[in-house]
């Protein structure tokens, strides 16, 4: 990885470097983004140390440009991502406000809020990646759930969230049942043992799956949301920052979320370069599934104002489940970056 000293204060006037790369037959073809030559001249910021968590998969691969680019905010600072496996160490982060910026499922970060924690609402970067899956020869549709049983992780958070609202947008004459497991990976293996099996699963595992298990058909989960909605799919996963980061050098925070749009924009247009990344990062997945897996991520940036109408449908439909998984209350404004 290069040792790079890059400058974010040109960001916003140097966005427009990202944009898609066409061939003569004018169909996008991959361009190779360097962070430091877009953002190309340096700033020097008063020293600032910046500390960021990612959980690995979707919401990760929305900052891995950033991650695999960045190692400095400029002279006398540094940046540094700690990449972490499933949910407790986002809990263990926000409740010891041990970083700076965290990627986080945006329930947990909301429901966390309204207890007292200090980290505010940036922005959406996935906007879903929740599948269900199955191997058969029959049509698979959200009608043919009748009932049948439904392996689920996630009891409780946004998989839970997500399966049960659908489901109940439709009238069947058995209702599906669920089967709750402890993780993705565990729902993962009762597909791999018994390949008729339904499942709830999240990207990358799908695209991984799908190198295990022969003859996948997928049910997306995104698009019946739209469907039940009449709107855009749900913020999943957001970006958080520390409100002490904010008060004292908003100009840092301004300007990270630019380069995350750029992140984000180039995991989509730069896909084999970002797997490539990724797996230089250690993010635990092969090239050619994290290659698969962009598209049916949803990683998508939208700042926290634009997303606000589509989260609080969202944690309506939490609040209609259990609203204790908020806290009991919807967050109020201040919880939005602005």
């Amino acid at each position: 990885m290069k040792k790079t000293i890059i400058g974010l204060f040109l960001v916003l006037g140097m966005i427009a470097s990202y944009v898609l790369v066409l061939s003569n037959d004018g169909k996008q073809s991959e361009s190779k983004l360097n962070l430091p030559e877009v953002v190309s001249k340096e700033f020097e910021y008063e020293q600032v140390d910046i500390k960021v968590m990612a959980p690995i998969g979707s919401p990760a691969l929305a900052q891995t440009f950033i991650q695999y680019e960045m190692t400095s905010l400029g002279k006398n600072s540094s940046y540094a991502v700690e990449t972490v496996i499933g949910v407790d160490p986002l809990v263990a982060a926000f409740t010891s406000g041990s970083h700076d910026i965290i990627f986080a499922p945006t329930n947990l970060a909301a429901k966390l809020y309204n207890m007292g924690n200090e980290y505010v609402f940036t922005g959406t970067v996935v906007w879903g990646n929740l599948y269900l899956v199955t191997s058969s020869e029959e049509e698979f549709s959200i009608e043919n759930l009748d009932g049948k049983e439904i392996v689920v992780f996630g009891h409780n958070a946004t998989p839970d969230v997500i399966i049960q609202s659908v489901l109940n947008n439709y009238e069947f004459d058995n209702q599906p049942t669920i089967k709750y497991v402890q993780s993705a990976a565990d729902a993962q293996t009762e597909l791999v043992l018994d390949s008729s099996k339904i499942v709830l699963l999240a990207e990358p595992v799908v695209s991984a799956t799908k190198m295990k298990v022969n003859n996948i058909k997928t049910i997306d989960l995104q698009d019946e949301w739209k469907k039940m909605t009449n709107s855009s799919s749900y913020p999943q996963a957001g970006v958080f920052v520390k409100k002490e980061l904010i008060e004292k050098r908003k100009d840092v925070v301004d300007n990270y979320m630019k380069l995350i749009k750029i992140s984000a924009t180039q995991a989509n247009v730069s896909t084999k370069t970002m797997a490539e990344y990724a797996v230089e990062l250690g993010y635990g997945f092969p090239q050619p599934v994290l290659e698969n897996t962009i598209e049916a991520s949803h990683i998508e940036y939208v700042s926290a104002m634009d997303s606000k109408d589509s989260l609080e449908f969202y944690f309506n439909k939490i609040m209609d489940l259990n609203s204790k998984l908020l806290g009991d209350r919807l967050p109020d404004d201040d919880f939005y970056y602005q």
